[in-house]
């Protein structure tokens, strides 16, 4: 029995993920997770309480399905990101898992301690001033900071050597 024209895959077709074009695609993934939590965290949220036709509940509700909704978005960069590391059998650099770290905090800790306030105030309750919108604030300007730096450093470790 013959086997008809058999070659063995080429290096460019299994090597994209684990060469240059998976560290490519690590880098991509990273600017993308940036953009996600830049304009939802940062521009949107902030955004909506400037429309005059928004009452401050309905503001609130929306912004409640919007942190849910990039919370999955970026949770996906990320799995995407740790699926395409350990594909290339690379480890994260500091500043990534710094940024997951932060993510992290953000969804466990602070964003459940928001929610509360949230549902409090679109109940019709009064409630105290509080920090915790600085500290979110904070924290995500930190986890973008982390996220350009792991970006930069991937971006570099990917561009070809000169000299």
């Amino acid at each position: 029995m013959q086997v008809l024209n058999a070659k063995p895959i080429s290096q460019e077709a299994t090597g994209i993920w684990r060469g240059v074009g998976g560290g490519q695609a690590i880098t991509a993934g990273i600017f993308l997770w940036i953009g996600v939590a830049f304009a939802g965290n940062l521009v949107a949220a902030p955004a909506k309480f400037q429309a005059a036709s928004l009452t401050l509940p309905v503001a609130l509700e929306v912004g409640r399905m919007q942190f849910l909704w990039i919370g999955f978005a970026e949770a996906i960069c990320l799995l995407v990101i740790l699926c395409l590391l350990g594909n290339a059998r690379r480890w994260p650099s500091w500043p990534l898992l710094a940024a997951t770290a932060v993510f992290a905090l953000q969804r466990i800790w602070l964003l459940p301690l928001l929610d509360i306030r949230t549902l409090a105030i679109i109940g019709g309750a009064q409630v105290e001033d509080s920090l915790l919108h600085f500290v979110y604030v904070a924290a995500e300007i930190l986890k973008t900071a982390c996220l350009a730096w792991a970006g930069v450093q991937s971006l570099r470790r990917d561009l070809p050597q000169t000299g």
